[in-house]
């Protein structure tokens, strides 16, 4: 059963029907929340349940509020911002105001063409920072077998970081799960510093595909220090390494949500990867973003959080910006799978909504 849930959830194969799946029973139960009536932007999620786990946390973290609610809920305060969480082969023709997004992105490094390339594709500055902190710190890592290392990496580390960097918003794999499909079929490495576990990532992989992917991971008892001294960073590097001189083709770092603003994004984006679509079932999953009224807080929300847009030819990035809001092009875009990046003016995008006349005094 463990692995059956486990597929359903990652395997590409079980793609189209985990979509098709996942439509049926939005068309039966939709999962819809809204703002508060008084909010500074008022937002209404409706569709995917998905939407739950990686849409709304992600919101709540840049302010704003949203509530579940019923179907057929009547709500006072008109909606500025709506969001849908469709099938793709559901998306309604393109509207006014309205951007398409993925549901998540996937960020994938090649390193089966040699460490030479590897280092190559990496930031220099990334490179410079990793090298100066692994000296200073005398890390080193190693690999962790049998229960032990199982339960001190999920009790010890993971469970803390994701309770104190997430708090309720926090989501992963349960223990058995995280036992039975990650640890017995993959493999579990340890940063080391002074002769003490301090780091750790769960990595399943694919001999098939060649593919190791990172799952979870964390720090000792979800201590801020070991982040601010760069051990998850540290933790990616070795990865790499390791992935590279043990017959793998790509590490995989898992994806994130669609928004430059995402600071996993900008951590994942000094590796240079590739982004795409997801192969499992995200990627037969879109994200629709329609503003319906222009009001100063959604200018601040959408010039705040640049987007990762479908285009015709594949992503692209949006910097939404105006006359009192520059865009935020201190927030990297630049990978491989995104083809270029856009500079969309509000006053154009939001011409047929209800009007707007600057911030006022």
């Amino acid at each position: 059963m463990l692995r059956a849930r486990y597929a359903w959830d990652t395997d590409p194969r079980l793609a189209a029907v985990r979509v098709r799946w996942d439509g049926a029973v939005l068309a039966r139960r939709p999962f819809i929340a809204c703002s508060p009536p008084h909010s500074p932007v008022r937002l209404c999620y409706e569709g995917l349940g998905d939407g739950s786990r990686h849409v709304l946390p992600f919101l709540r973290q840049r302010g704003v509020e949203t509530v579940r609610t019923r179907p057929g809920e009547r709500h006072g305060a008109p909606v500025d911002v709506r969001l849908s969480g469709l099938p793709a082969r559901r998306i309604p023709a393109p509207g006014p105001a309205t951007v398409v997004l993925p549901f998540r992105v996937r960020l994938v490094v090649p390193v089966g063409d040699g460490p030479e390339a590897l280092r190559a594709r990496i930031s220099a500055r990334e490179l410079r920072t990793f090298r100066a902190r692994r000296a200073a710190r005398g890390w080193t890592w190693e690999t962790g077998t049998g229960p032990y290392a199982f339960d001190h990496f999920y009790e010890r580390m993971h469970l803390p970081t994701m309770r104190r960097r997430h708090g309720e918003a926090a989501r992963g794999l349960p223990a058995a799960l995280a036992y039975e499909c990650l640890f017995r079929q993959g493999i579990l490495f340890f940063l080391v510093e002074n002769g003490t576990r301090v780091a750790g990532v769960l990595c399943a992989r694919t001999r098939r595909h060649r593919v190791l992917t990172m799952r979870l991971l964390g720090v000792l008892d979800g201590a801020e220090r070991y982040y601010a001294d760069g051990a998850v960073r540290a933790l990616t590097h070795f990865t790499l390494e390791w992935a590279g001189a043990h017959g793998f083709d790509h590490v995989d770092l898992s994806g994130c949500e669609p928004f430059l603003s995402k600071g996993i994004f900008q951590f994942k984006q000094r590796f240079h990867p590739l982004c795409l679509l997801p192969d499992d079932h995200f990627g037969g999953k879109r994200l629709v973003l329609r503003v319906e009224r222009d009001t100063p807080g959604v200018r601040d929300l959408l010039v705040a959080n640049p987007v990762i847009a479908c285009a015709g030819d594949g992503l692209e990035a949006l910097y939404f910006h105006d006359a009192d809001r520059p865009p935020r092009t201190g927030l990297a875009w630049r990978c491989p799978g995104v083809r270029r990046a856009r500079h969309v003016p509000l006053d154009a995008f939001l011409s047929d909504t209800a009007g707007y006349e600057g911030d006022g005094p």
